[in-house]
């Protein structure tokens, strides 16, 4: 998923993944050489306001000598809209088009406020309905910002992604090859599960609650997360889920592996930074700092098709 168009990125120069939110600014860079493993080469996040975070990412550019380097930039959370929508019969380069129509009735903007970009579930989910569709809806006015603001760090922004496809990214990385494999993340006042097999995206579902919720009960998050992976299971086709992998989490980590992994059915195991990249992060690399960061190393590792 891309609101830009695809172009194929120099395994020399790798490409930098950036999130932008609320407290600041994920900067990751991953450089591919044919046949090798991703290299991890800058991994660093920098507590920013919005109106600081131009700037600051030019500082940094600078500092860092990524000046005209490739960027998919990682839209946070809270600044796009995501729906799962009946895929009309039309060739992928007009599915953008045919859906933007249909998430008219379900958006609060006008259509020509905001950018539509779609991608299909694979043709053996939901065991022969209906073809479905992912649906993510933008703010064009924050697009614009955002390509200014990479344009003003002397930056080449190829690509705006979602967070459901980083962490397809991640899970691949991670051993989803052959096998369902289910990512989890819970932030402060909601959460993510994501569902993959191979390089597939099969479900993507936001959790309503997150930690500022639960005060050590994890109960109605427990519930939430297990329907979703039921549903998975029993309407989605693919069979059982074989990892449950839980993101690094910036507060509360051991408390909500030990809480969650007693109330679900697939057993439930951290997902460290340091294990998908052990020659590059040191072991001083905190849960806090792979949390802040994490997102933006699934942006960085896209690979173009075309």
């Amino acid at each position: 998923m891309a609101w830009f168009a695809r172009k194929k990125i120099k395994a020399a120069n790798g490409l930098l993944g950036i999130e932008t939110s609320p407290e600041g600014i994920a900067l990751a860079r991953v450089v591919r050489e044919a046949g090798q493993p991703a290299n991890l080469l800058e991994c660093q996040f920098h507590k920013a306001s919005p109106d600081e975070q131009p700037d600051l990412l030019k500082r940094l550019v600078d500092d860092l000598g990524f000046a005209g380097m490739p960027v998919n930039l990682l839209l946070h959370p809270a600044t796009y809209q995501m729906h799962l929508l009946d895929s009309p019969d039309v060739p992928a380069e007009e599915l953008r088009d045919a859906l933007r129509w249909r998430v008219k009735e379900l958006i609060a903007e006008p259509l020509d406020d905001v950018v539509v970009d779609a991608f299909t579930l694979p043709s053996d989910a939901y065991r022969g309905r209906s073809r479905m569709a992912y649906c993510a809806v933008l703010n064009k006015a924050r697009m614009l910002a955002w390509r200014s603001m990479c344009m003003h760090a002397g930056l080449q922004l190829r690509s705006i992604d979602v967070t459901e496809m980083a962490f397809r990214n991640l899970g691949l990385l991670a051993g989803s090859e052959g096998m369902s494999l289910a990512l989890l993340r819970l932030r402060s006042s909601e959460g993510l599960i994501a569902v993959q097999h191979g390089t597939d995206l099969y479900m993507a579902r936001r959790i309503e609650q997150g930690l500022d919720h639960v005060e050590q009960d994890f109960s109605a998050i427990t519930l939430e997360i297990q329907r979703s992976l039921d549903y998975y299971e029993s309407q989605l086709g693919k069979g059982y889920i074989n990892r449950l992998l839980l993101l690094p989490m910036k507060r509360n980590g051991d408390v909500a592996l030990q809480a969650l992994s007693s109330g679900l059915a697939v057993k439930l195991q951290a997902l460290d930074l340091r294990d998908l990249f052990p020659d590059q992060l040191g072991a001083e690399v905190s849960e806090q700092e792979q949390a802040y960061c994490i997102a933006a190393v699934g942006a960085a590792l896209r690979q173009e098709a075309v």
